[in-house]
């Protein structure tokens, strides 16, 4: 038997997952606040007996929510990497650019800008979204190991993590239906140009002694 987070999967892997989509859903649309577990049952249409039984609290439900979001971006980043071959620079392009376009969609739109109102006030929320964070940028990591290899493992987290945030933060801008949605393209291909030349022009920062090294 497979377990995925809190889960049992086994034959029920596709319920588990339907469970998965019918939260997400609704933490969209409805708001973390209505995100109860009679409500989750309902909108899947069982009982809540029976959706204790993948899911005995709300805390294991978006546990799993999180890694499942993720999961799903992990496997289109790998992808796009593979297509890029040992291109670095197309690696870093196309994750970047897959990533900004997508916070034009009204999934994204929704769900990530809910999920940081949650973790301000909540936080066990605000560890796990900061693992799931955590796996996008292990991404970024590597792609920028690749790109400027003489980096620390220091240098490049702190770039990772720089760029991340920058993009997460275009989402109020040109998220779905938001004021600057139309200049995207624009933005987006300026902002991995920028952040590819900060990659290869990075170094690291002087120590105390002058010198070069990690701080």
């Amino acid at each position: 038997m497979r377990r995925t987070g809190t889960a049992t999967y086994a034959t029920g892997q596709e319920t588990a997952q339907r469970i998965l989509d019918v939260a997400r859903r609704l933490f969209m649309e409805e708001g973390h606040s209505k995100l109860t577990m009679r409500r989750i049952a309902k909108a899947a249409g069982m009982s809540p007996g029976n959706l204790s039984y993948y899911y005995p609290t709300r805390a294991d439900l978006l546990a799993d929510l999180l890694q499942y979001v993720i999961d799903g971006y992990i496997r289109q980043f790998e992808t796009l990497r593979d297509e890029a071959s040992d291109d670095a620079d197309e690696q870093f392009r196309a994750v970047l650019g897959f990533v900004f376009n997508d916070l034009g969609t009204r999934e994204t739109t929704l769900f990530f800008p809910e999920l940081w109102v949650l973790a301000n006030r909540d936080d066990w929320i605000a560890q796990q979204m900061e693992k799931m964070y955590a796996q996008y940028r292990a991404i970024l990591v590597d792609v920028i190991g690749l790109i400027n290899p003489q980096l620390s493992e220091t240098r490049k987290s702190d770039l990772a993590l720089m760029i991340s945030a920058s993009i997460e933060g275009h989402t109020v801008f040109v998220g779905h239906g938001r004021p600057h949605r139309p200049r995207t393209r624009q933005l987006r291909d300026l902002l991995i140009e920028h952040f590819l030349r900060l990659v290869k022009e990075t170094s690291e920062p002087r120590g105390a002694n002058g010198n070069r090294g990690q701080t």
